[in-house]
């Protein structure tokens, strides 16, 4: 009867916490209310499409995948990270295509692909769905392969737990803004850094049960959908640089107010506890180029973290001036360079052959 009742009030403090956020947030509309940029006219953020294919993935899921460009044409495979979908790598498909094979999905819960019938997220389950990807998907032949953030942490975790994949596929790798190991110290810092919140991993993993109970998810759901104007400003301070584009702020905002609790609180636990070293140094014992970049306001994964992981494998390291976490989207010319260069090599290989 008392676990009972603490419980309820544990729910009821909950109820009043979500709706004084929502009061707030809409009492801030009424303050602000605008919209900092109109939208692309062009090709807005997020509406290219392409080649659709669904397939089954582990623990029951169907992924989402979409394809671009020639289809003999060497391939690139994106991996995004988490609250973003496939749709996040605009900007690469829209430069790339043209020559190249570019493949794009929604990881498990993300986007179009269900989540797993388990309702149990990891790395493990991301890295085996890359896995699935580059078997069922692309065709025979190298790839190069891409992640960023949460999508750099499942290539990693792929090239530890499917070595053989880097013997006979995969023929580079970009990591952007990302990390393999959320504790490479223990300095406390007061930052929104991902190293800030994995100190905090124990009270996550106590906490992350009560959170997973459907009405707590309810509240937290309903709270974040009645943001706008004070999430889209913490979406910039949080995941892009100062000079990020509105229309950037507001696409990365939607991608995480369509992510839904469920899937935030699924996965953060397992973000936060990464521990992807030995993918990196499979990388290295098997010869695999490896670039790592990230900007220079990346306020989620800073340059620290992108430095260690160069310096473990003697990897390539670019360093985006005034670019934060939403680097793909914020400094597309920069990362492009990085992808082209890379394909280029493949392309030489191929033709070599």
């Amino acid at each position: 009867m008392a676990t009972s009742a603490r419980a309820r009030s544990a729910l009821a403090l909950t109820a009043v916490v979500a709706g004084g956020l929502a009061a707030g947030f809409l009492a801030e509309r009424r303050v602000v209310h605008r919209r900092l940029a109109p939208r692309r006219k062009d090709a807005p953020l997020g509406s290219l499409a392409g080649d659709l294919e669904v397939i089954d993935g582990p623990d029951g899921m169907r992924l989402t995948i979409e394809s671009y460009g020639p289809p003999d044409a060497p391939q690139l495979v994106l991996v995004h990270g988490w609250m973003c979908t496939g749709r996040a790598w605009h900007e690469q498909v829209l430069a790339l295509a043209d020559t190249y094979r570019v493949i794009t999905y929604d990881q498990p819960g993300h986007g179009r692909t269900s989540r797993p019938a388990s309702w149990r997220y990891s790395l493990d389950l991301l890295g085996d769905t890359l896995r699935t990807v580059t078997e069922q998907v692309a065709r025979p032949g190298p790839l190069v392969v891409a992640g960023h953030s949460m999508g750099g942490m499942t290539l990693l975790n792929a090239a530890r737990r499917h070595d053989d994949l880097l013997d006979e596929r995969v023929a580079g790798v970009v990591l952007v803004s990302t990390t393999s190991n959320a504790h490479p110290h223990r300095r406390l810092s007061f930052d929104a850094s991902i190293q800030a919140f994995a100190r905090l991993d124990a009270a996550v993993r106590r906490l992350t049960p009560r959170l997973r109970d459907p009405r707590v998810i309810d509240l937290a759901d309903r709270a974040t959908a009645s943001s706008s104007d004070l999430s889209h400003l913490l979406t910039s301070w949080v995941s892009t640089g100062p000079g990020a584009a509105p229309e950037v702020i507001d696409f990365t905002q939607q991608m995480a107010l369509d992510s839904g609790s469920e899937l935030v609180i699924g996965l953060a636990e397992a973000i936060l506890e990464v521990r992807e070293d030995a993918g990196l140094d499979h990388l290295l014992l098997r010869g695999t180029p490896v670039s790592i970049v990230v900007g220079s306001q990346d306020r989620l994964t800073p340059i620290g973290l992108s430095q260690r992981m160069a310096d473990r494998v003697g990897a390539e390291l670019v360093v985006v001036d005034d670019a934060g976490h939403m680097l793909p989207l914020e400094a597309p010319e920069a990362l492009n360079a990085v992808l082209r260069r890379h394909l280029e090599q493949v392309s030489g290989v191929v033709a070599a052959s």
